[in-house]
């Protein structure tokens, strides 16, 4: 699939905080809470933006909380210091 985006960007994850309602495109869930949004294969084909598709969590309620995830999930590795 050819990356083909207006901006340029490709955002592989996004982490959004529980400031407004979030529905999925593809199943309809619908949420009011702290998601995490992901690039997928099934958002693209369908002509959505790549991170469309969001999951809800409890795993950050704050900047910090929401850097820190985004960390451990892209694999980045923070050095010492």
């Amino acid at each position: 699939m050819a990356l083909d985006t207006p901006s340029g960007e490709f955002r592989l994850l996004r982490y959004d905080g529980r400031s407004h309602e979030h529905t999925n495109s593809i199943d309809g869930d619908t949420f009011y809470d702290f998601h995490v949004h992901r690039a997928t294969v099934r958002c693209q084909a369908t002509g959505d933006r790549e991170d469309t598709y969001a999951e809800a969590t409890n795993r950050y309620d704050d900047f910090d909380g929401a850097l820190g995830c985004l960390l451990g999930d892209g694999g980045f590795v923070v050095p010492d210091g």
